[in-house]
């Protein structure tokens, strides 16, 4: 461990930031991300980010350059070879990476800077590349405690200093009118897993049951690009027997999508980025979750967000969720005013470069 990090690299003059993993991971790592940008004011801070979530750091404009990364993709050698070429003629000297991963740590390791600042891995996790290819190390326990919270501690253990939890963001436009902002429940039917949704027949009830129960709201529809949403998606609508206000079938960006759920009443949807976003701006959120050791650490907190897990297994769908439950939830949230977001908005030109 070394608690005078900070202090030792003070004269650092470009610090890449490696945040390889899901929407969920690079919202949770914004306030790290944050106070580095503060321990080191005069320096590039670059983020090397997949390459589908990196349209959320254009809300970042602190952060001088986005690395897009297509991590895991078939048949691109020549990607990675190419993004390790580019790394390494950057001449880091610092790289810092709070996921705890084997992969994060061989990219911090292929940038060739000079000091690699790697979290330790969970002892479950059986990773080893931490171990091997830091040359410093930050740890903090894979406990139930927001995962914000645990890379915030690892920061905090390098000798940064933390006056507060911050989520810096330029202030995302709402997509709607302002007449439309509250007036609308804001739906994401989609995950990553399929294992993480409701079966379709479930949702269709959902949805219905929240027309019917709801009749003042609209409903907005969201779901990524891939191919398989976006057919999961047609069947859905087709089922339906009425046609939400708006559906937005993968044409929207991470920031169109934080515009339309922080104008939303409600979020509603599972384990994914959206679910994320919903806390992020403060927008009440009621989300399906399959339970999972500290699922605890990655649900949204707070007063205005409500969590229904289920620990019935399947490789299919989510099963065993109540959607009487979460129509009275839906009822209670519709119900209660809004809290401030957590986000933190911030105005100022940006030279930003996206590569």
């Amino acid at each position: 461990m070394t608690s005078n990090f900070a202090a030792a690299t003070r004269s650092a003059k470009k610090i890449l930031a490696i945040e390889i993993a899901g929407l969920g991971d690079l919202i949770h790592s914004l306030p790290a991300l944050w106070a580095l940008r503060q321990g080191y004011p005069d320096a590039q801070l670059h983020c090397l980010v997949q390459t589908g979530n990196a349209s959320l750091l254009r809300l970042t404009p602190w952060i001088d350059r986005i690395i897009p990364y297509r991590r895991g993709t078939a048949g691109s050698l020549s990607h990675h070879l190419n993004i390790a070429r580019r790394l390494r003629a950057e001449h880091y000297d610092i790289a810092i990476d709070f996921m705890g991963a084997d992969y994060s740590a061989i990219v911090a390791r292929i940038s060739g800077a000079r000091h690699r600042l790697l979290r330790k891995s969970g002892h479950r996790q059986g990773h080893y590349g931490w171990h091997l290819l830091n040359t410093e190390v930050m740890e903090a326990s894979f406990t139930d405690t927001p995962m914000y919270e645990q890379r915030l501690r690892c920061v905090e253990q390098a000798g940064f200093a933390l006056p507060q939890s911050r989520f810096e963001l330029e202030d995302a436009a709402v997509a709607s009118n302002a007449s439309d902002r509250g007036n609308y429940v804001h739906v994401s039917p989609y995950t990553k897993l399929t294992r993480k949704e409701l079966p379709p027949e479930q949702m269709l009830q959902l949805l219905v049951r929240v027309q019917q129960d709801f009749p003042q709201t609209r409903l907005v529809l969201t779901c990524s690009n891939k191919p398989r949403e976006l057919v999961a998606l047609r069947q859905l609508l087709a089922a339906l027997p009425f046609a939400p206000w708006k559906v937005f079938a993968g044409t929207l960006d991470i920031p169109e999508l934080f515009g339309w759920i922080k104008g939303a009443a409600l979020h509603l949807g599972g384990d994914s980025g959206a679910m994320h976003l919903a806390w992020l701006a403060g927008t009440p959120s009621i989300s399906w979750f399959r339970h999972f050791g500290n699922f605890n650490a990655w649900v949204a907190q707070g007063p205005q967000h409500a969590v229904v897990s289920s620990d019935c297994g399947s490789e299919d769908f989510l099963h065993g969720i109540d959607i009487d439950n979460i129509i009275d939830l839906a009822e209670k949230f519709l119900q209660m005013p809004r809290v401030l977001p957590r986000a933190n908005a911030r105005f100022g030109a940006s030279n930003q470069r996206l590569d």
